[in-house]
């Protein structure tokens, strides 16, 4: 999803990006995980569904589910915006478009952590209106996965339409990393990212 990658790794990535062409495969992380984690969390005034699963051989799993309020369609034209990215995301300070296709992408992130200046890469696979996938490959950090789906929601009596979002995350670190604590970086970033989208479409709703 344009705005709410979990961005959240380039502490310990060096800028060192391969592109990988094929479709990205992420069924595995569509559905639930052995021995996953899951609780409900408070993201100021919104309600996130958290699940994780860390495992030395098969590496690190995340995901959050939460409602949008606003229809699927505007939801989706809302995830091509890649401008977006920096200010919902901390320490984005680029973004650049260098392969723009009807159902695929290839955007650069420049990224600062600390001292640290990093360049990423992430191929985007675009699924109209539903489904996102993304993958960034790196020499030292191996390789991060991630889907993003998106339904509709009926509307209640007294509600406007709602999108369910569903992301999921997956790194297969290519060499050993403390996974715990990528995990408490993960989930604090992807949740102030999320908290700040979902201020940005509430402001929107209300505009309209």
């Amino acid at each position: 999803m344009g705005r709410c990658f979990g961005l959240t790794l380039w502490i310990l990535i060096i800028p060192t990006t391969l592109v990988c062409a094929g479709s990205i495969e992420t069924a595995f992380l569509e559905r639930p995980w052995p021995k996953e984690q899951v609780r409900q969390v408070e993201v100021g005034r919104y309600e996130v569904r958290w699940r994780q699963k860390i495992d030395r051989k098969e590496g690190l799993f995340t995901g959050a589910r939460f409602e949008a309020p606003m229809d699927r369609q505007k939801m989706w034209e809302a995830t091509g915006q890649y401008s977006q990215i920096g200010s919902m995301t901390p320490g984005v300070t680029a973004v650049r478009i260098i392969e723009d296709s009807p159902g695929r992408q290839v955007i650069q992130v420049d990224v600062k952590v600390l001292w640290k200046s990093l360049r990423l890469t992430f191929e985007i696979e675009r699924e109209p209106p539903e489904i996102i996938r993304f993958r960034l490959v790196n020499k030292l950090l191996g390789q991060y996965t991630g889907v993003c789906t998106f339904k509709e929601l009926a509307p209640s009596a007294t509600q406007r339409l709602k999108t369910q979002v569903d992301l999921s995350t997956h790194l297969l670190p290519s060499r050993p990393m403390p996974l715990g604590l990528l995990a408490i970086v993960e989930r604090m970033t992807l949740l102030q990212a999320i908290q700040k989208f979902l201020e940005a479409c509430e402001n929107e709703a209300h505009s309209i």
